[in-house]
């Protein structure tokens, strides 16, 4: 058949637009392709191979049993080189961290989880770890390492009952006036105040008049590691005064001190400091999901549908003071009096159950339901810190952990999360933008209904990337990573973001949880970060760090990785079938490595494959490599596929790729 002489090298020196499973391959843009498979585009335009995945030693105190559910990341105070790694079964025992060593320790638990170990969520905050789950008290938990034996206890405390007072002493005069008393629990270190509870209800007494004092006994301890009580008294019932208090000279009581003799009169009352006021020490109940701003302690949902404290508010927001307002607890009580309420409820009738916390984004908190996105902005008001406003009633987000601060394309912070019809994100402006154009095919896979863990997520700072992890298909746990470089996306007019998309399989794209946490273990944690996952496909008890460079393989697993471009083919083109010469690789050199080049024709009538090898031949680091033999003819269209053949253990950078096109015949 006749040939035209005319040849037209082709350059395809980019494609950092990323991949797109949704337009027709005809119409994509010159750098975007159909598929970017376990690559980036961390330095390097055409791809550079993923990382690989290393397995992170679990020795020490009773071994994990069971698939890892849960991993968090727990900075314990200022300083990062003292980060925690945590992990939890998924058959809910044990609990386990990994502080200040590369050795494993126990967690002891108060409450057990009572149904989901992959639901549970941490935040940390005033050096506390505080960890929401599923238990069967409608509690909020926090791990305290002021006890004995550091344990993860109940926020707050439970109410005591109310005192029993007798009359004591032997014969006396001790006047026979009414008054009334209460107790409280406190933990204190020190003296300061840990956190305190309610006051019990009231009781009434009367002295005889004839006996010298009167006997306050306190109520049994509620197993909630109370090291104090105190005594509150009144005339009236009404107004309260600490009369063996914290508050009044330090005179509160140890627990182990069962009796308090008064022989206080009456009278003295008004020279009492004012006790707290009811309401003011509420407890934070058992919340499914928990941010914090650094300053106070925000959780929404409720896992007890007919618990005292949350009274199954799915839609309720409650948030603790500002550290310092009190220095009576901050961190673990949730005001609710007459004057100040400190919970928001989100129209609870109206678009579900409250599904994730985000932010805060510039100081903002968003709260998601599934089909809602509110956010919180902060008034300067004690009373009343936030006033709620719903940015969408359309999209929400479909699981807490895929919330994730980030960057967007200019560096600006912005919250990503994932919605039932794709990603989004809310920049720092509060727009709220669409990410999934490019690879609504993908998102339309996810199973909404996956039985253990339908999708989580990490931005990764040290490459400008979002991870999240979704499970497609029947899938009951996440089996494939979608990688978004936030660097490379770019707005629309209408708003979306498109470009700068690739997809990651293998085993390290089947995890059931991740976080970021340091790049070396030891006694000193480094401050710099690296993803970690529970893998999910891998034997039971494993913990992988990501994007180990000189790991070339997913923990002793092989992958495949490679691009696949468009079709070659211009509007000029069309009316013309098309042939190509052989095509010129630019890339690193890299000893021993085998890149393979295949050509599409037809969308698959006709294959043919050609290798280069990376090995440099001297000293250079980059190279131009041409593909012998890779000549293919009579295309209405060609694509290319290059990277490697099959799973392998390697690594690799792309460059560009020169490819002669030569038009032929008339179609």
């Amino acid at each position: 058949m006749a040939e035209t002489t005319r040849r037209r090298p082709l350059g395809i020196p980019d494609l950092r637009g990323g991949r797109n499973d949704t337009d027709p391959p005809m119409s994509l843009p010159a750098n975007q392709c159909v598929e970017a498979l376990n690559v980036d585009w961390k330095d390097a335009t055409l791809c550079r191979k993923r990382g690989g995945a290393d397995n992170v030693s679990l020795a020490g105190d009773t071994a994990l049993n069971a698939q890892i559910a849960t991993i968090l990341r727990h900075v314990p105070g200022n300083t990062e080189t003292a980060a925690e790694l945590w992990a939890i079964d998924s058959d809910f025992s044990p609990w386990k961290r990994l502080a200040g060593s590369a050795s494993w320790a126990n967690v002891a638990v108060d409450d057990a989880i009572a149904t989901d170990a992959y639901s549970v969520v941490g935040a940390s905050l005033n050096g506390k770890l505080f960890l929401a789950y599923d238990s069967t008290v409608d509690r909020l938990h926090v791990y305290d390492t002021l006890l004995a034996t550091p344990t993860v206890r109940r926020v707050g405390f439970t109410t005591p009952g109310f005192p029993a007072v007798a009359d004591s002493g032997g014969a006396g005069a001790y006047p026979a006036t009414l008054r009334y008393y209460r107790q409280r629990w406190l933990q204190m270190s020190g003296t300061t105040v840990i956190r305190r509870s309610e006051p019990s209800a009231s009781i009434s007494f009367t002295p005889s008049g004839a006996n010298a004092s009167v006997t306050i006994t306190k109520t049994a301890t509620d197993g909630e590691a109370e090291t104090h009580w105190e005594i509150e008294a009144s005339t009236d019932n009404a107004t309260w005064v600490a009369h063996q208090s914290q508050l009044r000279s330090a005179t509160h009581i140890v627990v182990a001190t069962t009796t308090y003799v008064d022989t206080t009169v009456v009278g003295t009352y008004t020279t009492y400091p004012a006790t707290d006021t009811t309401g003011l020490h509420g407890r934070f109940p058992s919340v499914k999901y928990l941010r914090t701003d650094g300053n106070r302690l925000l959780g929404t949902g409720a896992w007890e549908a007919a618990g005292a404290d949350s009274g199954g508010r799915n839609s309720r927001v409650w948030f603790t003071p500002v550290l310092g307002s009190a220095d009576k607890g901050d961190d673990e009580r949730v005001v609710n009096t007459t004057t100040q309420k400190n919970f928001v409820d989100l129209n609870e009738n109206d678009g579900g159950f409250n599904t994730g916390l985000g932010g805060p984004l510039n100081g903002v908190p968003y709260v998601f339901k599934y089909r809602q996105v509110w956010k919180l902005r902060p008034t300067g008001d004690v009373a009343t810190p936030y006033l709620p406003r719903k940015l969408r009633d359309d999209i929400g987000c479909i699981a807490h952990k895929t919330i994730a601060i980030g960057e967007d394309e200019v560096g600006r912070a912005a919250l990503y999360f994932l919605s039932h019809r794709g990603p989004y994100r809310v920049t720092s402006d509060g727009d709220v933008q669409y990410l999934g154009r490019d690879n609504e095919v993908t998102w339309r896979s996810m199973n909404l209904a996956a039985s253990a863990v339908v999708a989580h997520s990490v931005y990764y700072p040290d490459l400008h990337q979002w991870w999240l992890w979704i499970a497609t298909a029947s899938a009951s746990r996440p089996d494939v990573k979608m990688v978004f470089d936030v660097q490379l996306g770019h707005v629309m007019e209408i708003g979306h973001v498109r470009g700068g998309w690739a997809k990651h399989t293998g085993p390290s794209a089947a995890a059931d949880a991740s976080c970021l946490f340091s790049n070396t273990i030891g006694a000193t944690m480094s401050r710099d970060l690296k993803p970690y996952i529970s893998n999910g496909t891998a034997p039971n008890s494993t913990i992988w760090k990501l994007d180990v460079t000189a790991t070339t393989d997913d923990a002793g697993t092989n992958f495949q990785a490679y691009v696949k471009t468009r079709p070659l083919v211009t509007v000029d083109d069309l009316g013309r079938k098309v042939g190509l010469d052989e095509v010129v690789l630019h890339a690193a050199t890299q000893s021993g490595v085998t890149i393979t080049l295949t050509i599409d024709r037809d969308y698959g009538v006709e294959t043919r494959t050609s290798t280069v090898s990376l090995t440099a031949a001297g000293a250079e680091t980059r190279a131009a490599l041409k593909f012998d033999g890779s000549v293919m003819g009579e295309g209405n269209v060609m694509q290319l596929q290059v990277g490697d053949s099959a799973a392998a253990s390697n690594t690799w950078t792309l460059d560009a790729l020169t490819v002669p096109l030569r038009p032929q015949e008339n179609r």
